[in-house]
């Protein structure tokens, strides 16, 4: 601008030095180059705010995957050591009631096994806690070593009713389930009876699993729950949730009638689920 001013002012005061095409002619050429320095400097800064964002969003995703796996690693310790340890306890303090002649010694053993068991399970809910900080979870793609499926249920059964719980199992289902679908189908019935054993002590627990044309319907049905005692830290449910949600099914938990608890899942039994 000042350039071409300085023409203008030179053109009016010595005409036969130039002309004002020749003015015209540069006027242009500078509004083009300060045009081109223009879009290129805004192409700079472009580029390099979509450098910082891809910056960002490759952080944020690094970030999700790191919770992804801390969620995934809190749901396996309460779905599986969590269900062993409740075990545990039920058994030890079973034992004096299903052993009969036990001397005050192998009844103060059994107590302090109990004792313990609790202990652990308290500094489990902690370290759960810590892993689920963040809300955000997702699958995993791929599982660490072979995950039991329906065929074990009969396994996992048969190992609570050695504590003295009366659960009573039926299943019908085909075998041509996806893995994902017997995984979670296992998981929901596995947490759903370890919380009858805690909660609701000498009912009986009625587990039932069967395809319904195109869905897989897991029911696990409990006696009247002990109120004084029916209390926990809720991840448990939040895991059957995020589980079932995953494989887009649906999960229903709720009391009934009779004050005992149902819990049941509604699972995508075709092959191909995600």
């Amino acid at each position: 601008m000042v350039t071409q001013l300085v023409g203008v002012v030179g053109m009016v005061l010595a005409p036969e030095r130039g002309s004002w095409a020749g003015l015209l002619t540069m006027a242009l050429l500078s509004a083009v180059a300060v045009v081109v320095a223009d879009l290129v400097r805004s192409r700079a800064d472009a580029r390099q705010q979509l450098l910082e964002q891809e910056e960002i969003s490759a952080a944020e995703r690094a970030q999700r995957a790191r919770w992804q796996e801390r969620a995934r690693i809190a749901r396996e310790l309460h779905d599986v050591v969590a269900h062993h340890l409740s075990v545990v306890v039920v058994r030890a303090d079973s034992a004096p009631h299903r052993l009969t002649g036990l001397p005050a010694d192998a009844r103060e053993e059994f107590a302090g096994i109990a004792e313990d068991a609790r202990a652990s399970l308290t500094e489990m809910r902690r370290v759960l806690r810590l892993l689920r900080e963040n809300p955000s979870s997702g699958r995993a793609d791929s599982e660490l070593g072979p995950q039991p499926g329906l065929a074990d249920l009969e396994e996992l059964i048969a190992t609570t009713r050695r504590a003295g719980a009366d659960v009573r199992l039926e299943v019908e289902s085909s075998a041509d389930l996806d893995p994902a679908v017997e995984l979670t189908a296992y998981r929901v019935v596995q947490e759903a009876v370890s919380n009858a054993v805690r909660h609701a002590p000498g009912a009986v627990v009625e587990v039932r699993v069967r395809r319904i044309g195109s869905e897989l319907n897991v029911s696990v049905v409990n006696g009247p729950v002990d109120a004084a005692i029916a209390s926990g830290s809720g991840h448990g449910l939040i895991g059957m949730r995020e589980r079932v949600g995953l494989l887009d099914g649906r999960l229903h938990a709720a009391r009934t009638a009779d004050g005992g608890y149902r819990v049941e899942a509604v699972l995508p039994a075709e092959r191909g689920v995600e």
